[in-house]
């Protein structure tokens, strides 16, 4: 589990607890003997009869591993085992937790564990695609005669073969003309399918032409 994530989960760990009644004692507790760490116990809670508990998140499935390192660090603090997880990995992990006696509260498959943050960069990275693919990537560098040539071909072509019929180069001349597109920053430089780069070129085309007319509508007021 990602650092972040475990953050993530730890929060929403907390949460739960509270809204079930237990206290939150402390968090990121150490287990120390002569000075020296030995385990280190996601969180301490406290239960509404006052039992303690050494609580232990795992973002995904509670597995056999998880289940012993609870139910150790339990051992080592003197309090009772609990594990938050998204459910038990299998029916062995099930019947380990029924043995040792870990408390196992499952997390629902509807929790998001992820931070604002993350979710951000997500939201960010979901709209650039779009943006790309509908060609509505900045206008950084001046596109060619010959760039709205190939863009025409790729609008209005069938498939890529056709393309290249068109252009009447080789696969792998239009294979270089793409990556001159692409490093260019005229096309998106992820893969799309021919369906993507065909609206997006018709959008880049479309935008171009309206620019231009802007341009020669400026300089008539000029």
């Amino acid at each position: 589990m990602s650092k972040v994530r475990g953050i993530s989960s730890e929060r929403i760990a907390k949460r739960l607890l509270e809204s079930k009644g237990f206290r939150v004692v402390s968090t990121k507790h150490l287990i120390l003997d002569n000075g020296e760490k030995v385990a280190e116990i996601d969180i301490i809670a406290e239960a509404p009869t006052g039992e303690q508990y050494a609580v232990e998140v795992k973002a995904g499935k509670g597995d056999v591993n998880s289940l012993r390192q609870v139910y150790a660090n339990s051992k080592l603090c003197g309090y009772k085992p609990m594990l938050i997880c998204k459910g038990y990995a299998d029916d062995v992990a099930r019947r380990v937790a029924k043995k040792l006696k870990v408390n196992v509260v499952e997390l629902s498959e509807y929790y998001l564990l992820l931070e604002p943050e993350e979710l951000e960069s997500i939201v960010k990275k979901c709209v650039e695609e779009v943006f790309e693919t509908h060609g509505f990537l900045p206008f950084s560098v001046e596109i060619t005669k010959n760039d709205q040539r190939i863009l025409n071909e790729i609008a209005n072509a069938k498939d890529f073969d056709n393309v290249v019929k068109k252009l009447k180069v080789s696969q792998k001349d239009f294979g270089k003309m793409m990556e001159d597109l692409k490093t260019r920053g005229i096309l998106p430089s992820r893969s799309l399918s021919f369906y993507d780069l065909k609206m997006c070129c018709s959008s880049i085309i479309a935008r171009h032409e309206i620019l231009e007319k802007l341009n020669r509508i400026e300089k008539r007021l000029k």
